[in-house]
């Protein structure tokens, strides 16, 4: 209970102290380590907080569970690295960027202790118009900011909606009460999936992750996306049985994380890039949710469904590290050099900082499942989820997961194109501009730290596998000593150990660094391009490389060219943005004839519509009722 108080003292004494933003910082950061430390604490014991009574069906209360602590923790590993990052980011922007996130971080610690939907929906409330108002801190984002907003707002009318079920159902807003409430369960799935970015409620990260400041990217990616993960994980507890919802999970994930990878392999913008990497990963977690939900009530196939909810939480710890990670790194090479498309911040290792370069490179990696970084490990069990389908009995179900697996299988592959893209261009690219030096150290600390984490914690895989508290899934075999080994199934499917992997690359990687040491004499060579001379002003740009995914999947992309004069250049978008743009011009055209037609201040309208709204509720009163 101290570390509860501290946590909530630590994040008002930020607001207060927002005009000095070091100081706000620093009391964020240890808002954060107050809150990580809640969440260890009571891993394993859940606490009441409060039980405040305000009428006799009406209560608010607080609390932790294991759900809440496991979210907690990695929540806030999140936000505590990026309010230290904000000590020196922050510098670029007005004083208020301390306080928008101050205010966040409080309204996310209690959503994720919320029990009650009064105090659930209020925080939800303050997290959102916190990051709003920090979106705006960048000049000329007012539409970006909007369109956030609009796609937030839309959640929370689904989640009024659903707590209003509740309240139907049970006379109550208490959280736990809604057992069986299709109607709840059906909105607060929409309200989550909503908040998680998956497709077609994406449209609006393209743009907004571009303009918002970096550390704000990456809170809309990790800390406000979790939210809708956890609003996920809640919901499917509290209604296990309801098969379709998992069924529906799988579908729309495996889609989802397809159209993810395919926007993020064909994206040329630094930060819309990690942007659609977003929408795939939280769609793996939904949809390696839906096995989880799908198979736990078969006897036989306990052992898949359990360690399908296994998966789910580690792709949450690697997309967390990984892409706060890369958010920031990224950010503080566009800072340096004042761009925004990858073709145009070539050289960050070698330019920016080897720190900041290796942020790009290793976060990157870890995204497209290299060895033996935690983006592999997380990969690795969600194949190895979906390849268990054979287990299934029903012919239809098997043919879902199946045809689910193969999307899964595609996204992970594109989302490799994509993230090498981006390393291959930004951080070892060759140099395209002079950098602007900004005062750095923390920013570089940051990331240094999320580096190590996203080595580390693919190094200690089998450990965090026991803490999360699914040891039956650790063995030992051949030379692999137990723990070390992760198993997928029992009798034996799948076996991976990341610990050993290491060792051995980091032995390899040992080896070929004295082997090259020794070498002294580099050769270089043209490259082979069929015979044609390469010219001196000619380079490969970062749209040569992703033409042939852009060509490949041509009525997807709605690829074409476009000539202009002497000058050619290769067009596509994201199809499912042409639905809300012609929403958005059908809205404008009917407000735009309500106010010329209707509501033009003509008193003859006016008069018109107090009549029918009076007729209206006579019929009501005198008929209906």
């Amino acid at each position: 209970m101290i570390f509860y108080t501290l946590s909530v003292v630590c994040f008002l004494l930020g607001i207060i102290s927002f005009f000095k933003n070091k100081l706000s910082c620093i009391f964020a950061v240890l808002g954060s380590v107050f809150s990580i430390t809640v969440g260890i604490l009571r891993f394993e014991r859940s606490l009441n907080i409060l039980n405040l009574v305000l009428f006799p069906d009406i209560s608010l209360r607080l609390g932790i569970d294991k759900t809440s602590s496991i979210f907690l923790i990695i929540a806030f590993i999140s936000f505590g690295i990026i309010a230290f990052y904000s000590i020196d980011f922050n510098k670029l922007f007005s004083k208020k960027m301390a306080l928008f996130i101050n205010i966040s971080m409080l309204a996310m610690f209690f959503i994720l202790t919320a029990q009650d939907a009064i105090t659930f929906l209020i925080s939800f409330e303050c997290m959102t118009i916190a990051i709003f108002f920090s979106i705006l801190e960048r000049k000329n984002t007012y539409k970006e900011a909007f369109s956030f907003l609009a796609f937030s707002e839309a959640s929370s009318i689904a989640l009024f909606i659903a707590f209003g079920a509740l309240w139907a159902q049970t006379g109550s807003f208490i959280i736990a009460n809604a057992v069986g409430n299709i109607v709840f369960m059906s909105f607060a799935y929409l309200a989550f999936i909503i908040k998680m970015d998956i497709i077609p409620f994406h449209v609006w990260i393209s743009s907004t992750y571009s303009k918002s400041p970096s550390n704000v990217a990456a809170i809309l990616s990790v800390p406000v996306t979790l939210i809708g993960t956890y609003g996920i994980f809640r919901i499917f507890a509290l209604n296990p049985n309801i098969e379709i919802f998992s069924i529906i999970s799988i579908l729309l994930g495996s889609v989802s994380a397809l159209w993810g990878a395919l926007q993020a392999a064909r994206s040329r913008s630094l930060k819309k890039l990690p942007a659609y990497s977003t929408i795939e990963n939280n769609s793996m977690i939904l949809a390696s949710l839906g096995i989880a939900y799908l198979t736990a009530n078969t006897q036989s196939l306990q052992y898949l469904s359990q360690f399908a909810m296994l998966t789910a939480l580690f792709i949450i710890i690697s997309h967390s590290f990984s892409k706060t990670a890369l958010f920031l790194s990224i950010g503080h090479a566009k800072e340096a050099f004042s761009e925004e498309l990858i073709d145009n911040v070539g050289g960050v290792f070698k330019y920016v900082s080897k720190i900041t370069g290796l942020g790009i490179i290793i976060a990157g990696l870890s995204l497209s499942a290299f060895p033996p970084l935690i983006g592999f490990v997380s990969d690795w069990m969600l194949l190895e989820t979906f390849f268990q389908s054979y287990k299934i009995d029903d012919l239809s179900l098997k043919l879902i997961v199946t045809f689910s697996a193969i999307l899964i299988t595609l996204a992970i592959g594109l989302s490799s194109f994509g993230m090498k893209k981006l390393i291959g261009f930004s951080a070892l690219g060759t140099k395209t501009k002079e950098v602007i030096n900004i005062e750095s150290l923390t920013m570089k600390i940051s990331e240094a730290i999320l580096i190590f984490l996203v080595i580390a914690l693919g190094f200690i895989s089998p450990l965090i596998v026991i803490c999360l508290g699914y040891p039956t899934f650790l063995d030992g075999l051949l030379a692999v000593p137990k723990p070390l080994l992760i198993v997928s199934s029992r009798p034996i499917f799948g076996v991976l150990s990341p610990t050993i992997f290491a060792i051995m690359i980091f032995i390899f990687f040992v080896a070929l660094w004295k082997l090259k040491s020794k070498e002294k004499d580099v050769k270089r060579v043209s490259p082979w391009v069929g015979g044609l001379e390469v010219l001196s002003t000619e380079s490969f740009k970062i749209g040569a490389y992703s033409f042939i995914v852009e060509s490949l999947l041509k009525p997807l992309n709605q690829t074409k060219e476009i000539r202009e004069g002497d000058t050619a250049y290769v067009y596509s978008i994201d199809l499912i943005e042409t639905f809300y743009s012609f929403i958005t011009k059908l809205s404008n055209k009917i407000s735009s004839f309500f106010s010329k037609t209707i509501m033009n201040s003509s008193i003859h309208w006016y008069i018109a519509y107090i009549i029918g709204a009076f007729i209206i509720t006579l019929m009501y009163f005198k008929i209906i009722k």
